[in-house]
C-alpha cells in the first residue's frame, strides 16, 4: 500500500515532527532551553532513541526554530478569530488584545518555552537568534488596522508602526508576568491594557 504524501513528507514523517515539537516546548517549559538535551526530549516524547529526533531536524538549533515555529503557528490561529469577528479596526484591536492575553493564559507551556528560547538561543558567534524581525508579520496585520482606523476617523494621526511594536512590547510584558506568575488575574490586567490602547489611540 502506498502511503498518502503532505508535500514531500509522509503523513506519518509529519505526525513524528509534530511529535517531537510538543515534546521539545514541553521539556524546555519545563527544564529550560540548556537543559532539553535530546535523550529528554526523546523521552518524553516516548522515542525509543534520539536518533529518530536526528532523522527528522539536522540539529537542536532546527528542532528550536520549529518550537518557535510552531508557537507562532498556534498562536496565529488561536488569536485570529478574535479578529476577524469585529467589525470595525478598534473593536479589532481590541480583539487583537484580548486574544493574544487568552492565548497566553490558556497555552501557558508555550509562551514559558519560547521565552526561555528567544533569551537563550544564539548563533555561533554569540548573537542572539531571534529579534524584533520575526513579529514583522504581527507588525504589518496590526499597522494595517490601524491604518484602516485612521483612514475612518476612528483613531487619531500616530506612526501605525511605533502603535504596533509598542503594543507587542506591552504584550511581552504580560507574557512575561503570565511565565511566571500562574495566580495572575489576566482578565484584569487585560482589561487595562485594552483600555490603556484604547485612550491612545482614539480619535
Amino acid at each position: 500500500m502506498r502511503v498518502k504524501r503532505t508535500g514531500e513528507r509522509t503523513v506519518t514523517a509529519t505526525a513524528r515532527r509534530a511529535q517531537i515539537v510538543d515534546a521539545a516546548i514541553e521539556t524546555v517549559a519545563e527544564l529550560g532551553l540548556n537543559q532539553a538535551s535530546f535523550a529528554r526530549i526523546a523521552e518524553r516524547a516516548g522515542l525509543s532513541s534520539t536518533r529518530l529526533i536526528s532523522y527528522h531536524f539536522a540539529g537542536k538549533d532546527d528542532l528550536m526554530q520549529a518550537v518557535v515555529d510552531e508557537v507562532f503557528r498556534t498562536a496565529g490561529q488561536y488569536i485570529a478569530p478574535f479578529v476577524l469577528a469585529e467589525p470595525t479596526p478598534s473593536a479589532k484591536l481590541r480583539g487583537f488584545i484580548r486574544g493574544s492575553a487568552r492565548f497566553y493564559a490558556e497555552y501557558r507551556r508555550h509562551v514559558v518555552a519560547v521565552r526561555d528560547v528567544w533569551a537563550n538561543f544564539r548563533r555561533p558567534d554569540g548573537t542572539q537568534r531571534f529579534g524584533m524581525e520575526a513579529h514583522e508579520p504581527e507588525f504589518e496585520v496590526v499597522s494595517q488596522i490601524l491604518r484602516e482606523g485612521q483612514a475612518r476617523g476612528e483613531f487619531r494621526e500616530f506612526d501605525p508602526r511605533v502603535m504596533a511594536v509598542t503594543l507587542r512590547q506591552a504584550l511581552d510584558g504580560l507574557a512575561t508576568l503570565v511565565a511566571t506568575d500562574p495566580d495572575l488575574d489576566v482578565d484584569g490586567y487585560t482589561g487595562e491594557l485594552v483600555a490603556l490602547f484604547d485612550r491612545a489611540t482614539r480619535a
